[in-house]
C-alpha cells in the first residue's frame, strides 16, 4: 500500500511539473503588442529546464526610446538565441499580474504573441485525465490469484 501512495505521489508531482511547462510553453506574452517604445539589446540565453528544456530562458537590456537602460528576463522564449545580436523592437503595457490587484508596466515584445490556448487546455486536461486514470489503476481492488 506504501508503495501505491508513493507511486501516486509521484504521479501527480509529474502532472503538476507538466502542466505548469505546458502554461510556460502555449502561455503566450500578456504584455506583448503595442507602439515600439525601446529595444533589447545585449541579448544572453540558455534552455529553461523547467519546461524539459523546449524554451529559452533569455536576458537583456531593453533600451528605451527616452534612453533609459532596464534589465530585462524571459523564461518563456520571447527572446531566443536566434536574436542575439540584434536589436529586437520592445514595448510597455500595463499587465496584472500574481496576487496584486495593480497593473504594473512591463516590457513585452512589440509584435503581438497570443497565448495558444488551442494547446493549454488540452495538455492540461489531458495530463490531468492521465494521472486520474493511472491513480486509479494503482489503487483499483484486485483479485487474488487463486
Amino acid at each position: 500500500m506504501t508503495k501505491r501512495i508513493v507511486l501516486s505521489v509521484l504521479t501527480w508531482l509529474a502532472v503538476l511539473y507538466g502542466a505548469q511547462a505546458a502554461l510556460l510553453t502555449f502561455g503566450g506574452e500578456a504584455s506583448s503588442g503595442g507602439e515600439t517604445k525601446g529595444h533589447a539589446q545585449e541579448i544572453s540565453c540558455h534552455r529553461n529546464w523547467w519546461a524539459f528544456g523546449l524554451l529559452w530562458s533569455c536576458e537583456a537590456t531593453i533600451v528605451g526610446n527616452d534612453g533609459k537602460r532596464y534589465a530585462y528576463r524571459s523564461d518563456n522564449s520571447i527572446l531566443t538565441p536566434a536574436d542575439i545580436g540584434s536589436q529586437v523592437p520592445m514595448t510597455t503595457n500595463r499587465v496584472r499580474s500574481g496576487r496584486s490587484s495593480q497593473a504594473s508596466l512591463e516590457w513585452g515584445l512589440a509584435e503581438r504573441r497570443e497565448p495558444n490556448k488551442a494547446a493549454v487546455v488540452p495538455t492540461a486536461v489531458g495530463l490531468f485525465i492521465v494521472g486520474l486514470f493511472i491513480t486509479f489503476r494503482l489503487f483499483r481492488n484486485k483479485k487474488p490469484v487463486s
